[in-house]
């Protein structure tokens, strides 16, 4: 796909998912009117109506161009509109997004895209949902919802060359709302910290995240979660709870467990959502009816019920989960083994060239912990905490002040959340300590939090803060240009990248051969054909197709 159409489709996929979260606020009234919230809430409507829909059908590309289009009209509609009004808002986002072109111009993607990604979102763009398919890949039982957004941007004639574009959305709204959270702040003259950690937010997010292909659908999810530990930090300042924040944090949480089950903890986070309430009795009846409460437990459902027919577990690959005796289920002898696998690699005890052996002493207690430290610690957490040591030097010097009041430093209610989040990473640490599943965040929000209250104290919001603010801003900016431009370069020589004939990524990674391996055994069993050494069966079950190993 050249340059000119795959740069016009990005656009266009924008303003439709604008559209859609545009139409999501109106049908339950709410009063937001943050153009990032209003992407956020788009990609919301969307993957849950993809979850819905492939329960009967296909996406289908034609289905795909349908709502682009429905979704194009719907923020025409609102444009109108609203121009006058979010008129800077609609030309700051348009810069956001023309800065984040250098972010998806990739010859390579995620290393998984090849191995399950693609493979996911090509067969539930020809498939409906199907009983077993965690039979077929390991990645099949631990599907994302990035990967039923992803198979909106199928469109005809597209051949799949626009399905990784999902994580450039999270980052782009994501921005823009941390954007509008600093110059929002600082033209009321108010709450500095908070712009502090939209600052260090947005240096994580741009300068640590720069690479698309290191995206996935992890770093999405960790994205969401600094949106959370944000509104929630927000909302105690504010001292009280509005409604729609409520139902932003709701959302959120509920978006980011279905990017990646493992999140499904940072429920807890509701926890001092219901103990900073004066009246908490009122606070759990106004969340139980909540319109949006039921959408998001509606949604959890679906999530379920999909990792459900996938492996027969409600939450793979948690044991107590399962239920073996289904015929599509995997084995909990399989399921244990893979609980297992996902500890010892992300404890150092695998790598794809070597492996240790006794995997169920090493992963014990902290059997694993000497050698995590030799080949994972250093470098790579080293080298994060770093990076991220050298921003905060940067923002204290430009920032500290010598009469800082010490006094402010300390609010219990941010001191509970902060002792939460010490809890979520004594977890992440003990059981999946890699810096992929769910460590950037944690490490950084332990740093950020305390280093932004720290400097909180007697600020003059006169026009040298303004100045020191557009500075750093302009700094993450160009890092993030200069990084991507380097890797660009390199993927240049590397791989023949030819930005302006084929922006897309190359054809070596989309992965057809699970989707024509489903459709050789339905072939072979419909004709009672030989299906040759093929160790997965087909049958149907509830007029649905299901997909199992004999036993």
């Amino acid at each position: 796909m050249n340059f000119f159409f795959f740069i016009s489709f990005y656009f266009l996929f924008l303003f439709s998912i604008v559209g859609y979260g545009n139409l999501f606020k109106n049908i339950f009234r709410l009063k937001e009117n943050n153009l990032g919230y209003l992407g956020i809430l788009g990609i919301f409507i969307l993957i849950i109506f993809t979850y819905f829909i492939n329960f009967f059908i296909p996406i289908y590309p034609t289905l795909s161009l349908f709502l682009l289009i429905i979704g194009i009209s719907l923020f025409i509609e609102f444009l109108i509109n609203n121009f006058k009004i979010l008129k800077k808002d609609f030309i700051i986002l348009i810069f956001v997004f023309i800065f984040l072109i250098i972010f998806i111009l990739n010859a390579k993607n995620h290393d998984d895209f090849p191995y399950y990604h693609f493979s996911y979102i090509n067969i539930i763009t020809q498939l409906e949902n199907v009983f077993g398919l965690g039979n077929f890949n390991h990645g099949f039982r631990t599907p994302s919802s990035i990967f039923y957004l992803s198979s909106l941007f199928n469109l005809p004639g597209t051949d799949y060359n626009l399905i990784h574009l999902s994580p450039v959305f999270f980052l782009g709204f994501t921005n823009f709302i941390f954007l509008k959270k600093i110059y929002l702040n600082l033209k009321n003259k108010e709450n500095f910290s908070l712009i502090l950690l939209s600052i260090m937010s947005l240096a994580l997010i741009n300068i640590f995240f720069y690479r698309m292909a290191e995206h996935g659908t992890d770093r999405s999810a960790q994205i969401i979660i600094l949106l959370i530990f944000f509104e929630i930090i927000e909302f105690i300042y504010k001292k009280y709870l509005v409604e729609d924040q409520l139902n932003k944090l709701i959302i959120l949480i509920t978006l980011a467990v279905s990017l990646k089950a493992f999140y499904l903890i940072y429920i807890i986070l509701f926890f001092p959502l219901f103990i900073f309430q004066q009246h908490k009795k009122k606070f759990l009846i106004e969340l139980i009816k909540s319109k949006i409460f039921f959408i998001c437990s509606l949604f959890f459902l679906i999530i379920i019920t999909i990792n459900f027919i996938n492996t027969g577990c409600f939450v793979y690959p948690l044991a107590m989960t399962c239920n073996e005796n289904l015929v599509w289920s995997i084995s909990l002898v399989e399921v244990n083994h893979m609980n297992e696998w996902y500890q010892l690699w992300s404890k150092g005890g695998a790598s794809p060239n070597y492996i240790v052996d006794n995997r169920a002493d090493y992963i014990s207690s902290f059997n694993w912990l000497s050698n995590w430290t030799d080949v994972y610690f250093f470098n790579k957490v080293t080298d994060f905490v770093l990076g991220l040591t050298f921003l905060i030097i940067i923002i204290f010097i430009l920032f500290f002040k010598k009469n800082l009041n010490f006094k402010s430093f300390v609010n219990k209610k941010i001191v509970i959340l902060y002792l939460i989040l010490i809890l979520l990473f004594i977890e992440w640490f003990y059981n999946h300590p890699a810096l992929r599943y769910g460590g950037y965040h944690l490490i950084a929000l332990l740093i950020f939090i305390p280093s932004a209250l720290f400097l909180d104290s007697k600020v003059k919001f006169d026009k040298s803060l303004s100045i020191k603010i557009n500075v750093i801003l302009l700094i993450i900016l160009l890092v993030f240009v200069a990084r991507n431009l380097n890797r660009i370069s390199k993927e240049i020589k590397l791989y023949n990248y030819d930005i302006f004939k084929n922006a897309s990524y190359n054809k070596e990674f989309k992965n057809y051969e699970i989707l024509n391996r489903i459709l050789k055994i339905k072939k072979c069993n419909l004709s009672t054909d030989s299906c040759g050494e093929e160790i997965i069966k087909y049958k149907r079950f509830m007029n649905k197709d299901l997909f199992y190993k004999e036993r």
